[in-house]
């Protein structure tokens, strides 16, 4: 009888601590979901001027000032390696290539917001315009948008304008193909990525025009549409095959809904819509940067639709990061202080990344251009 109490007793301890044991695990799990942005350090770059575009990679940035169409490139203690303006025409013309992608051997591949190509040696010097058979139609676009990319020796680029499709049509994203692939060898390229069902871009209905960005991450294409809280992901080596979407479930994402007519813009009007601002996807889950939007109520009454109060909208709506995991889950929303304008990249969880601070907010005036090293860490 002793020995059947002691191999109860036995049993009993183990199962409690196996549930013990699931129970802190399960907790661990819950808890490693919530995170918080940490400002680490800061690094200034002696440079007076704006950021128009950027990218960061391997320890190198490169930023774009649109006055003096120059790039200037800098490494992570913010020492200016590389400085470069160009000509604006005759030959060697580089023509505000605001949108930037470091490649992973150091060159540089560039676009200027309506859509001229162009690549750039390591060391900002000009290597080449890339001239496709037909021009873009796109008039606008840029900066710190996502819409540059590489893979597999072929550059990716949103460059509306085959067969005279018109980007500001209101039915665009759901009659013609999105990106191009271009071979920059042949000055060729090749239509490529169709909206998938899940977006309402894909139906006969009218909506706010959005901007378009995408990321490519090994051989998954990430494409958002600014004003929907979707990531639609695709696989480029089984012939650009649409995959799934991910919804981040913001709990605030503003929207002024279906239009009644083509051609009606109703955010930054009425109100404002709640927008993707940057997107970073990584082998440690999707990093969604945006805003809330402002309602048509708080907007009418604070006179927000002027120009000259574009800088009050920061006090009502909120700035956010969150993560879409690979399981699939969410993390908590990130609030993201208004020091904070741009990423210039994000390319791990576990590594610190940089960021452009908002002086004018902040309320200083320096001879130099900020960055802060932030980190995403565990609450």
């Amino acid at each position: 009888m002793k020995y059947q109490n002691l191999l109860f007793l036995t049993i009993a301890f183990l199962i409690f601590s196996c549930s013990t044991s699931e129970n802190k695990t399960e907790s661990e799990s819950i808890e490693s979901n919530e995170w918080e942005l940490v400002i680490l350090d800061s690094i200034q770059v002696n440079y007076l001027g704006t950021v128009d575009g950027g990218d960061f990679n391997n320890g190198a940035g490169v930023i774009f000032n649109f006055k003096e169409n120059k790039l200037i490139k800098f490494d992570e203690s913010g020492k200016i390696l590389f400085e470069e303006s160009y000509p604006k025409e005759g030959p060697g013309k580089v023509q505000y290539p605001t949108q930037i992608k470091i490649l992973d051997d150091g060159s540089i591949i560039a676009a200027s917001f309506v859509g001229w190509l162009y690549e750039m040696n390591e060391d900002l010097t000009f290597k080449r315009e890339i001239k496709l058979e037909f021009p873009t139609e796109a008039k606008d676009g840029g900066g710190l948008l996502k819409n540059l990319d590489f893979w597999n020796g072929k550059i990716i680029s949103f460059y509306p304008g085959r067969d005279g499709a018109n980007p500001y049509d209101p039915h665009f994203f759901r009659d013609h193909f999105l990106l191009e692939k271009i071979d920059p060898e042949t000055e060729t390229s090749e239509p490529m990525i169709r909206i998938p069902s899940t977006s309402r871009y894909s139906t006969d209905k009218y909506y706010e025009r959005p901007f378009l960005q995408f990321v490519i991450l090994k051989n998954h294409l990430y494409l958002t549409l600014e004003n929907e809280p979707m990531v639609h992901v695709y696989d480029l080596s089984q012939n650009n095959k649409y995959l799934h979407t991910f919804n981040f479930e913001p709990t605030k994402f503003l929207d002024n809904g279906e239009h009644s007519k083509a051609y009606e813009y109703i955010s930054f009007s009425k109100m404002r819509d709640g927008s993707i601002q940057q997107f970073f996807p990584t082998e440690e889950g999707i990093f969604v940067f945006y805003t809330e939007g402002i309602s048509e109520d708080m907007y009418q009454q604070n006179d927000l639709k002027d120009p000259e109060n574009f800088p009050l909208h920061k006090k009502f709506q909120r700035q956010i990061i969150k993560i879409i995991n690979p399981d699939s889950t969410l993390s908590n929303e990130i609030d993201v202080p208004y020091s904070i304008v741009r990423i210039l990249n994000i390319t791990t969880l576990s590594k610190p990344f940089y960021a452009l601070r908002n002086d004018e907010y902040i309320g200083e005036e320096q001879e130099y251009i900020t960055f802060y090293k932030l980190q995403l860490k565990r609450k």
